[in-house]
């Protein structure tokens, strides 16, 4: 069960000592530090409220532990911890392209989840031997970024001991056999990081070849671009 937390209110000269330190940094989640404070982001807060009941609901976080794979500014990572999960957070890529990305996610844990440990890695170097295992791993957003999407999974799959959620872009939605999609250059959105799209039906047998059991999936976009799933073992 989610607990119920009331940021505490600023003097205001602390106040417009956040605000200042906000406004220097690239955000890329919409993240409310409180008293009326939000940060820029092209993840609004009323999507990251919807997506955290998406991906949160359901799970008993008291007490467990959480891997956050990718997690760029930490909301999801803030989320959990706020839900009682021992948290870790990885990036690498966004916070080596620009450092202040790292400093936008050090602000925002420092101020509202002190707890949350970080790790500076990539994906092809998470091991159990690197960082460890964890009952719940997020890996949100990152899977078609990937040059190697099942090699990913699979190394992320190792690290979770009992619950893996995966959300990736998608496409051909309409097919049951397993299929993915290559883009190459910035042929999808024009993001050269984009390099996969797979289907329901390919995630999914992806996953039960990894040794999840039970799968759950949702549709976070009402346009079927996107995917969530919840694997269990």
């Amino acid at each position: 069960m989610q607990r119920s937390q009331t940021i505490p209110s600023q003097p205001a000269s602390e106040r417009e000592s956040i605000v200042r330190e906000i406004r220097r940094l690239p955000w890329f989640h919409q993240i409310d530090f409180g008293d009326g404070v939000l940060t820029p982001g092209r993840i609004k807060a009323s999507k990251i409220r919807r997506m955290s009941k998406m991906i949160f609901d359901g799970l008993d976080l008291q007490g467990k532990t959480l891997l956050d794979v990718g997690c760029w500014d930490g909301a999801y990572s803030i989320e959990a911890a706020r839900r009682g999960a021992t948290v870790t957070a990885t990036d690498h890529y966004v916070w080596d392209e620009a450092p202040a990305r790292r400093q936008a996610f050090d602000l925002a844990v420092d101020r509202l989840a002190p707890t949350v440990r970080a790790i500076d890695i990539p994906v092809e170097e998470l091991s159990v031997e690197r960082v460890g295992r964890f009952d719940v791993v997020l890996f949100l957003g990152v899977f078609y970024h990937l040059r190697h999407p099942f090699a990913g999974l699979e190394r992320v799959a190792r690290l979770a001991a009992t619950t893996l959620v995966v959300e990736t872009r998608m496409t051909m939605r309409h097919s049951r056999a397993p299929l993915m999609q290559f883009h190459p250059g910035k042929t999808l959105e024009h993001d050269p990081t984009n390099w996969w799209t797979p289907n329901r039906c390919c995630v999914e047998e992806m996953l039960h070849e990894l040794g999840f059991r039970t799968i759950r999936f949702t549709q976070p976009d009402w346009r079927w671009r996107r995917g969530m799933f919840h694997a269990q073992r």
